[in-house]
Parts: C-alpha cells; sequence; structure tokens
C-alpha cells in the first residue's frame, strides 16, 4: 500500500509539472504573439516541441523515481518516450485542435471584414464620393482611426504594426495599430498616401519641403515636431510624381 501511495504521489507532482510547463509555454507564445505573427507552421512546431518535452519528462521519471517498477517491467527508455508521445499526442489533441479552429476561424472572419469594408470604400470611390477621412482598420477588420486627410502626416512600419502620425487638436500624436504597410499602401492607393520607403508611406498633400542631404533624399512637413522622413532610390520617382 505503501508502495501505491508513492506511486500516486509522484506521479501527481509529475503531472502538475507538465501541467506548470504548458501553462508557462502558452504565456510565453501569447507575449511572443503579441509583438510578431505566429503562422500554422511555427504553431505546429511549437505543439510539437511541447509534447516532445512533457514525452521526455514522462519517459525519464519512471527510470529514475520508480527503478523497481521499470526495471520489473523491462521498460526502456525508446518504448517509454514512444508510449508517452502517443498518449500526451492524444490526451493535446482535443484542446489544440479546438485551438487550431478557432484560428482559422478568426483568419476567415478577419478576410471577410476587410473585403467587406474594401468594397465599401471601392463603392465610395466609384460613386465619385471625395475622400474626407482617412480610415484605418486593423488586420481584424476593426475601425481604429479615422483622420482627416490634411492632418495625416505619415505611416511608419513596425514589425507587424503600423504607427501613424498626424494632428490632433494641435498636438502631433501617434497610433500604433496592428497591420501592414503593404494593406496601407493597398488601400490607399491613387488617394495621396504615396510609398516613400519599405517602412515609410507619407501623405503627399502635406508635404512641404524635398530636399537631399548627403546621399540621403528627405520629405519634409514645414513642422519640426513632426521628423524627416527618408525617401529610398526604388521609391524616388513615385514620389517625384505624386509631388508634381
Amino acid at each position: 500500500m505503501t508502495h501505491d501511495w508513492q506511486y500516486l504521489f509522484w506521479v501527481t507532482i509529475v503531472v502538475l509539472v507538465a501541467v506548470g510547463g504548458i501553462a508557462i509555454s502558452r504565456t510565453i507564445m501569447y507575449h511572443f504573439a503579441k509583438k510578431h505573427a505566429i503562422s500554422y507552421l511555427s504553431y505546429a512546431i511549437w505543439i510539437a516541441s511541447e509534447v516532445s518535452v512533457i514525452s521526455m519528462v514522462y519517459s525519464v521519471f519512471p527510470l529514475l523515481v520508480l527503478r523497481a517498477f521499470s526495471a520489473e517491467r523491462e521498460l526502456s527508455l525508446f518504448y517509454l518516450f514512444k508510449e508517452s508521445i502517443l498518449a500526451t499526442t492524444f490526451i493535446l489533441l482535443i484542446p489544440y485542435a479546438f485551438a487550431i479552429l478557432w484560428m482559422v476561424l478568426e483568419d476567415r472572419n478577419a478576410q471577410i471584414r476587410r473585403l467587406k469594408n474594401e468594397l465599401e470604400h471601392a463603392n465610395e470611390v466609384a460613386e465619385g464620393a471625395p475622400v474626407e477621412m482617412f480610415n484605418f482598420y486593423d488586420e481584424r477588420g476593426e475601425l481604429k482611426l479615422s483622420v482627416k486627410p490634411e492632418l495625416l502626416y505619415y505611416i511608419e512600419s513596425a514589425d507587424n504594426y503600423v504607427q501613424i502620425c498626424y494632428m490632433n487638436a494641435g498636438k502631433i500624436e501617434k497610433l500604433m495599430i496592428r497591420n501592414t504597410l503593404k494593406n496601407i499602401e493597398w488601400r490607399f492607393r491613387d488617394k495621396g498616401l504615396v510609398r516613400c520607403h519599405r517602412s515609410y508611406i507619407v501623405n503627399v498633400k502635406n508635404v512641404k519641403l524635398f530636399r537631399r542631404q548627403d546621399s540621403e533624399v528627405l520629405l519634409e512637413f514645414g513642422d519640426t515636431r513632426v521628423p524627416p522622413i527618408p525617401v529610398s532610390k526604388g521609391f524616388g520617382e513615385r514620389v517625384m510624381a505624386e509631388l508634381s
């Protein structure tokens, strides 16, 4: 009976360690996903790593702690690891499957919202409606900012986010939303927002000065609170065409 209680005690400890490891892994993934996009492949590799680590813990445990139990049944590390992989994968399959389905559903919903917003925007343009506001949406299709064209200066790329620089009540403000510069460029094509650098889009209507400094070309907005924006060689002709 004593051995049974010892076995139950150690098994409970191992299970708690495994659950704690998963909780830590999920926390790390959560904070990582806030700054970096996680692809389906990366997510699958992350899950496989978790399963492998947990299976190794389950495999080593009987050999180190329950030696008599393992010797009596002639359990090898390879056998235990193989069985642990199968058991752990089966146990975690259901929550991971739901998580993957949720991610796919969220991605599809975001695409639908983006297409809906783009269709509404295209209809306005087709009807000849003037651009009264620049509406900025995040990657989920949620409206985050509406700003008049004369108040918008530039948009800067920041990994999987963009930072929008604009004027509000006489103050220069910046708002960061989760989106890509490529999506912003495509949405506001032919609306005065021009890509001038791999990291910048500028509102050419607010550009006051185009100057060359050494080997660098800069765009300035006539406000010392707004920094000059560089123009890379690949976008120079496009910017000049819009300015002219």
